[in-house]
């Protein structure tokens, strides 16, 4: 179908929440939407970004099938490319060069459709390959209060590995 607002898709890329219909960080295609294109986004809370603006109507027709090839190195610049066909042939959609959002836990995908499309979504063949870049930057505190005589609240730069951070000592975390 013919892609519009009211019914398109979004693959994560990256995100650092495995719910992602609500505010979290990372990136994602978006396949679709009024332009009827394929556009890389970052989003940051509840805003999106589109970072790079694929050709308009790239999706425009009755059934589409299109392979989406997204690259990204070490220095942050992301590459998209586009097969609508497919044909064999990658199409440049743009590159752009980001490094708001360096962490991620999930990849996943949604759909965002009216009733007469609810059947007509269909993925197949994700191939996610890369070598994890480890967090060389510990975490830093940024406050500590005295909760009572038991309790203290320290806040740090970054979220903690809980099962590890409960290993090296007599506490307990709780994220909040």
């Amino acid at each position: 179908f013919t892609p519009s607002s009211t019914n398109y898709a979004k693959v994560y890329l990256t995100a650092d929440k495995a719910m992602l219909t609500g505010p979290l960080n990372g990136y994602f295609v978006k396949i679709g939407n009024t332009a009827r294109d394929v556009s890389l986004y970052r989003q940051n809370g509840s805003a999106e970004i589109r970072i790079i603006d694929g050709a308009d109507d790239r999706v425009n027709g009755s059934t589409i099938k299109t392979k989406i090839k997204v690259t990204r190195d070490a220095s942050g610049r992301w590459q998209l490319y586009s097969d609508v066909g497919p044909t064999g042939n990658y199409i440049p959609e743009g590159t752009f060069t980001d490094v708001i959002n360096t962490t991620s836990a999930y990849f996943g995908a949604t759909c965002v459709y009216t009733s007469t499309r609810s059947d007509k979504f269909w993925f197949d063949d994700f191939n996610v390959t890369g070598t994890p870049v480890p967090d060389m930057t510990p975490p830093v505190t940024r406050s500590v209060a005295a909760i009572d005589g038991q309790h203290i609240k320290v806040l740090f730069s970054e979220s903690l590995e809980i099962n590890s951070a409960q290993n090296i000592g007599n506490y307990s975390i709780i994220n909040t």
